[in-house]
């Protein structure tokens, strides 16, 4: 960087490679960090920050009324992801003065006071298995209190899932729930049985199994819950109907834990959108222009510019067009490269349609530094495509373009004069279908975070789709922690 100059000006290759390593949400996660545990030397702590294996790890909390099945949601998210469990059982092993004051709440029927919780869960999460892996708080808070002391405490939850059901759902389920003394294992006798008839033979009720107790139970998570859910109203939460099959409230809840919190993070668009001829992507493009200013880039047109500028990789290209030949990719690349690298795509961001068309064409764009950090396929039905563009006509006077049935000419004699062009012809749009099927697999397979949106729709729904997408953070592909 020039300091000699003003204006001065961040080139893009700092951008990209700030976003590629997500250093202001590193940045973001650290201080929070630090001003949340205000330790003594908060230079070393971020030194010692800097240096964990993870630094971006899942911290969730399931809430939920007794027998919505939190319990076992949260050992499914455990199985898959290697998240720590942490529930009553789990807190109680903690090696600290607090723990003696839990049991003694507990064994008295009581809630545990918000700043023992407090301590307990802080000391727990410190532990290695967490602090590498993550953590699940499963049934806390039950109170407001117990909420407002955690976050005292520090110990904020990125994700916070609220279960509910039924009152009567839950009665029967509490009521048929078993419990295998010799292993630990839970049953139902209707919606989950033993199999073995040996576990048949040993399986008893578990403790307190009673209408009259769950009622209670149920009366007091009732009386807090809108106090609990004021309080952490301020992370990513999501009310889940625990009244569906197991494996259909798991997906929704592994879903939910797979979307990231919306970040504050600087960031550039750098848009692709990809679909086969008359899929709406210059119409997609031109909207997202006029909205978010990003420049508008057509491969098409950047090739016909080039030529018709007489500039060096113009003069190239018109070689092989002259001559009915393909343009190799290597001089395609370079005319976009010098487009993409001037200077109001690099503060504006793009984006980019007619290109790549393959994957040799996106890996070469991705070398030349300019990967995108968004990609959108537009699907649309082959019979939708023949009527949008066999159907286009253009009037060969004004130069205008109609459509026979979506914008037909406002008089017969401009009708009788319009003309087809010869690419519109319906066997010329079949080509170039099956031409697209055959490159999208592997663009697909290639740019693995890109998202598909249904393009058969009009033309502003298909818009708010897309923008919806734009606006949000990806979603992890997995729930892992950052490595």
């Amino acid at each position: 960087m020039d300091e000699t100059k003003r204006p001065l000006k961040i080139p893009a290759e700092f951008t990209m490679y700030a976003e590629k390593n997500e250093l202001f949400s590193m940045y973001e996660r650290m201080i929070q960090e630090v001003i949340c545990s205000q330790p003594t030397d908060p230079l070393e702590h971020m030194i010692n920050f800097l240096h964990r294996e993870n630094d971006d790890v899942p911290q969730i909390m399931m809430i939920g009324p007794p027998a919505s099945g939190k319990g076992s949601i949260a050992q499914l998210v455990n199985n898959e992801s290697g998240i720590h469990k942490i529930d009553t059982a789990d807190l109680l092993t903690v090696e600290i003065e607090q723990v003696k004051k839990a049991k003694s709440s507990l064994e008295s029927d009581e809630d545990i006071p918000g700043d023992i919780l407090g301590a307990l869960v802080k000391e727990r999460i410190s532990k290695k298995d967490c602090a590498d892996n993550g953590w699940m708080l499963v049934g806390y808070p039950k109170t407001r209190d117990q909420a407002l002391a955690l976050q005292r405490h520090g110990i904020f939850a990125k994700h916070v899932v609220f279960m509910e059901a039924p009152d009567m759902v839950l009665i029967e389920r509490f009521m048929g729930k078993r419990v295998d003394p010799q292993t630990g294992g839970i049953y139902h006798l209707t919606f989950e049985p033993p199999e073995s008839p040996e576990v048949v033979r040993r399986i008893k009720p578990i403790e307190n199994q009673s209408e009259k107790f769950l009622r209670k139970q149920l009366l007091h998570y009732h009386r807090n819950i809108e106090g609990i859910r004021a309080a952490v109203s301020k992370g990513t939460t999501k009310i889940i109907n625990a009244d569906q099959p197991k494996t259909d409230v798991f997906a929704q809840v592994y879903h939910f834990l797979c979307q990231q919190a919306r970040s504050v993070a600087p960031q550039c668009p750098r848009v692709i959108l990809q679909g086969p001829r008359g899929s709406g992507k210059g119409t997609q493009a031109a909207l997202l222009t006029a909205k978010y200013g990003v420049v508008n880039i057509s491969m098409v047109e950047l090739i016909k510019q080039a030529i018709a500028d007489n500039s060096k990789v113009g003069n190239m290209m018109s070689t092989y067009i002259d001559k009915k030949m393909m343009v190799p990719d290597n001089i395609v690349l370079k005319c976009l490269v010098e487009r993409l690298s001037k200077i109001d795509c690099a503060t504006k961001g793009w984006v980019l349609r007619g290109y790549p068309r393959s994957r040799h064409q996106a890996e070469a764009l991705s070398e030349a530094g300019y990967a995108p950090n968004r990609v959108y396929f537009l699907e649309c039905p082959t019979d939708t495509i023949v009527e949008r563009l066999s159907l286009r006509r253009s009037d060969p006077v004004t130069g205008q373009q109609y459509h026979l049935i979506y914008n037909p000419p406002p008089s017969l004699e401009m009708k009788r004069r319009l003309k087809t062009h010869h690419k519109d012809a319906e066997s010329a749009v079949d080509e170039d279908v099956l031409s697209y099927d055959s490159q999208v697999e592997e663009l697909m397979d290639y740019y693995t975070t890109s998202q598909s949106v249904n393009a058969d729709q009009d033309p502003h729904t298909v818009f708010e789709s897309i923008e919806s997408l734009l606006t949000k953070p990806l979603p992890k592909q997995a729930l892992k922690a950052t490595l």
